[in-house]
């Protein structure tokens, strides 16, 4: 007996071993084919989702889904194309252009919550991927976990994209484009977590609409956008970072940095015919390497109330009467840092006129410190010089 193994060692030493290892193994993912003429494993998304689970793809073909599924939250209850509740699920279309989520026109019911496309209220992770969405107020609407989207077209919306989970999540090589009343492209709330937007495009008629609305967010990231419309980027209580951005001469305000925020700006292209940038209500923004213009309306840089920026090697021109406006400074002398840029001259005294601060008006209790000034063109990432002086021509 000695040679043999005897069924009890195998019960109690070696069938553990075996159903732990295969517990240790990762469970085989699936990928779920969406058709809507039937010739895949299901017409309809949201079919296939329940069939799904964590780690699956499902594939979407060509064509409109627009049919619409209960969507409860814990203080509404509304519809969406696809509300998500399964965890760590990818989403693919057949590309943004193919594969629609939406109605053919907007589609309201006037409650509390309208219907959106694509949502989810559960503690999930998800990816969007080479989709199309329209015609839902809002696009993408994500409570919880955490979402990333690719590749994706969002048109007609209230909000295109709507984050407040506390994974946070990643908008990149998108296009938005809405002329529904006052749109939003991409906003995120408290508790949201970080967010990278990178590659994107964003416009519109002109008709108030906002490309990126940040509210109580922390370390988000912003690079290689495009803005046409009528407002860029707004952050309020919020940080993060803008790098090789740009704004056309359509857009009103470039970026507006207010309650207590803290933004840093790197080798963009700015330009905001009300102003380039705006800082107010205690915030903090700095920046190298970028192309501030326009003011028409107000002025390049905006300062207001005990909010401060730190603005170096850049060059900042104007179209209005003043390159910089102080405002609403209170009690002690708020110093701003403006040295060392470039203001399309070498002679001081005409950008001394360029300037409204305590030195026009004492009551404005802040000052910007300009001296010295760069001597010619500094280096930028976002265009040549030559590209410079031909929006000044």
């Amino acid at each position: 007996m000695c040679g043999t193994i005897s069924s009890h060692y195998l019960l109690k030493q070696v069938l553990p071993w075996l159903i732990l290892c295969g517990l240790c193994q990762p469970a085989l993912s699936r990928t779920w084919r969406v058709e809507k003429d039937g010739s895949g494993d299901f017409p309809t998304i949201y079919w296939a989702m329940n069939a799904a689970s964590p780690g699956d793809t499902i594939m979407i073909g060509p064509g409109r889904y627009d049919d619409f599924h209960p969507l409860v939250a814990p203080a509404w209850t509304t519809e969406a194309i696809v509300p998500v509740t399964k965890d760590n699920l990818t989403f693919i279309g057949a590309g943004n252009t193919s594969t629609i989520i939406g109605p053919t026109e907007m589609y309201l019911t006037g409650g509390i919550a309208e219907p959106k496309a694509i949502a989810t209220v559960d503690n999930v992770e998800a990816k969007f991927v080479d989709l199309g969405v329209e015609n839902a107020y809002n696009g993408m609407y994500w409570a919880d976990g955490r979402v990333e989207i690719y590749g994706c077209k969002f048109n007609g919306y209230g909000t295109g994209v709507y984050i407040y989970c506390p994974g946070g999540g990643v908008v990149s090589d998108s296009e938005f484009y809405s002329e529904y009343l006052t749109p939003v492209g991409v906003t995120t709330q408290y508790p949201c977590g970080p967010v990278a937007i990178s590659g994107c495009s964003f416009g519109g008629p002109g008709i108030n609409e906002l490309a990126l609305g940040i509210n109580g967010t922390s370390n988000v990231v912003i690079s290689g956008c495009h803005f046409s419309s009528i407002g860029a980027m707004a952050f309020s209580n919020s940080s993060g970072t803008v790098t090789n951005c740009t704004t056309t001469e359509a857009v009103g305000q470039a970026v507006w940095v207010t309650s207590a925020s803290q933004v840093d700006l790197t080798d963009n292209q700015l330009h905001g015919n009300f102003a380039s940038i705006y800082v107010d209500s205690g915030s903090q923004a700095s920046g190298s390497g970028n192309i501030f213009s326009g003011g028409q309306d107000l002025a390049t840089v905006y300062v207001s109330t005990q909010s401060t920026v730190q603005l170096n090697n850049n060059h900042i021109f104007h179209d209005g009467e003043l390159a910089v406006m102080l405002r609403w400074f209170f009690n002690e002398l708020v110093p701003q840092d403006l040295t060392n840029n470039y203001w399309g001259t070498t002679d001081t005294d005409s950008i001394a006129m360029w300037i409204q601060d305590v030195n026009d008006d004492p009551g404005i209790h802040s000052v910007a410190n300009y001296l010295p000034i760069a001597d010619g063109p500094v280096p930028t990432e976002s265009t040549s010089w030559g590209a410079v002086k031909a929006m000044f021509r």
